[in-house]
């Protein structure tokens, strides 16, 4: 159960390795393959765990990696230094535009959970667009998004068993609609791949080595759910959510720690130079 690197954050430590395994599945049976001539965008890069994917097959491969927040820039850069990483370049990007990048610049581009801006409901076709245009004629994009996120539901029991008669903190809810596999599609049509597109589901997991690990790990993110508690409520956070855990329908106890289970989506979209075709 141990992550590809040495390397930690503790946005790794709160995703506990899921983000790690939607990327290693974006990269299988990759069409077109990666190749020395490739250029590939990571783009909201986060800690830089597609471009560590990357690496791990294509330790040559040319990547810049983009991300909007200076602090996980800061991070994927110590994370090139750390692991020794060449023909890496970092910038500064909002997902929705990609307006530092000149068109037709990148054999793939990958962006791995990256499809919403927290309060922007309309980012996701604008994502693709920006995609769209900065790939080459033969490039692919390839996105992911939620379909299941079944560990919220502890967040927000636990929330509730505290606060009984108030409304939990939602700031990561999304809307039904946004986890299904029609709604990624729908993405990439619009965001000008046309039909040139595949959407195809993909399990993960978010693991620790024990529960008290997996507690404590998935608590960092507590001022998401729990901000304005006081501190007698807190006490009682730790040992409510470790029960919540228990009983969602996905967890279980595995050879080497314990595990939760949960569902993405990953979209492909290509760009074939025949998106303006009109059929007769």
């Amino acid at each position: 159960m141990k992550p590809n690197t040495s390397y930690s954050s503790n946005y790794e430590r709160m995703s506990g390795n899921c983000t790690r395994l939607v990327a290693a599945q974006m990269l299988q049976n990759l069409s077109p393959p990666i190749t020395p001539s490739s250029y590939i965008l990571d783009n909201a890069c986060g800690p830089g765990i597609v471009s560590e994917q990357i690496k791990l097959l294509h330790p040559d491969a040319k990547i810049m990696a983009t991300d909007w927040s200076p602090a996980m820039i800061e991070e994927t850069q110590n994370r090139i230094e750390k692991e020794g990483w060449s023909n890496i370049q970092t910038g500064i990007e909002d997902v929705r535009d990609l307006k530092g990048l000149e068109d037709g610049t990148f054999s793939h581009a990958f962006t791995n959970l990256g499809m919403l801006v927290p309060g922007d409901d309309d980012s996701g076709v604008r994502i693709t667009s920006a995609l769209f245009r900065v790939l080459k004629v033969g490039g692919v994009a390839l996105v992911s998004s939620w379909a299941d996120r079944v560990w919220l539901n502890a967040f927000y029991n636990t929330a509730r068993a505290i606060r009984p008669n108030e409304e939990p903190q939602k700031l990561m809810a999304l809307m039904p609609e946004m986890m299904k596999a029609s709604w990624l599609a729908a993405q990439l049509e619009d965001g000008r791949f046309g039909n040139n597109i595949e959407v195809k589901p993909c399990v993960t997991y978010t693991e620790a080595g024990s529960l008290d690990e997996l507690v404590n790990n998935m608590l960092l993110a507590k001022q998401m759910f729990f901000s304005g508690f006081s501190d007698g409520e807190m006490e009682n956070v730790k040992g409510i959510f470790k029960e919540e855990l228990k009983k969602l329908r996905t967890f279980e106890e595995v050879e080497g720690g314990v595990r939760i289970e949960m569902k993405a989506w990953i979209g492909i979209g290509w760009k074939k130079g025949d998106e303006l075709e009109v059929p007769v």
